[in-house]
Parts: C-alpha cells; sequence; structure tokens
C-alpha cells in the first residue's frame, strides 16, 4: 500500500556492525561485573585473591545518584517555573512593551493593525 512512499536504507557497515555488537558484549559484561561485585560478600572476593575494590556502599549510591539528580533537576525546574511565573490576575500575561491596543475612530474605513484589548474580546465572547 505504502511500499512506493518508503525508501528501504541499505545495510550498515560491517565495521560499524562489529563495534556496535562489540560494545553490546561488552556493556553486558560490565553489568556483570558490577552485579557481582555488589552482591558476593567480602570474604569470598578475599579468599578469591580481589583485595582492592571500592567499597560496597558504592554498589547502592551508583545507580542511586543519577536518580536523585533527575529529580532534583525537575523539581528545580518546576520551582524556578513557579516562582517566575506571573500571577494569573497580571497584565503581563497578554500585554508587553509591543502590545498596541488604541482606540480606533468608527469615522474610518479600514482601521489600523492593532491588538485587541481582552476586555473587549471577553464582552464579545462572553457578555
Amino acid at each position: 500500500m505504502f511500499f512506493g512512499l518508503f525508501k528501504l536504507q541499505p545495510h550498515c557497515d560491517p565495521v560499524l556492525a562489529a563495534i556496535g555488537f562489540f560494545i553490546h558484549l561488552t556493556s553486558y559484561l560490565l553489568v556483570g561485573v558490577y552485579l557481582l561485585w555488589a552482591l558476593i560478600p567480602d570474604h569470598i572476593l578475599l579468599s578469591i585473591g580481589v583485595v582492592y575494590y571500592p567499597q560496597k556502599y558504592w554498589a547502592l549510591l551508583l545507580p542511586v545518584y543519577p536518580c536523585i539528580l533527575i529529580l532534583a533537576v525537575y523539581v528545580t525546574i518546576a520551582l524556578t517555573t513557579y516562582t517566575k511565573a506571573s500571577p494569573l490576575d497580571s497584565d503581563n500575561l497578554y500585554k508587553d512593551s509591543k502590545t498596541n491596543i488604541s482606540e480606533v475612530p468608527s469615522d474610518q474605513g479600514i482601521p489600523a493593525v492593532r491588538d485587541l484589548n481582552i476586555l473587549d474580546v471577553n464582552a464579545m465572547l462572553y457578555g
């Protein structure tokens, strides 16, 4: 039905495929080493001969720190937006330095380009 609209991409370079596969396997290896380090007790690591490794404290903090950082960024953005926003009854929500609200004389045919006053718009729509 839509086969004529889409062009299939040619196969990727075999070198790039090999590099991607290597990175994929390396990531599994690193996750496995991390889990072994985190879950195997210290006395077993010492009996194997592994004597230089980080404290188990870091096994918990490595995944927790990025999560807390992301949460802190979201909270900071929300609070900054809340403190910088104008109140709902402020004229700054719909007026700025470029706003051109002027009275149009009724004797001219076509009025000049201008912004509509929000009070007039509300009166026409809801009044």
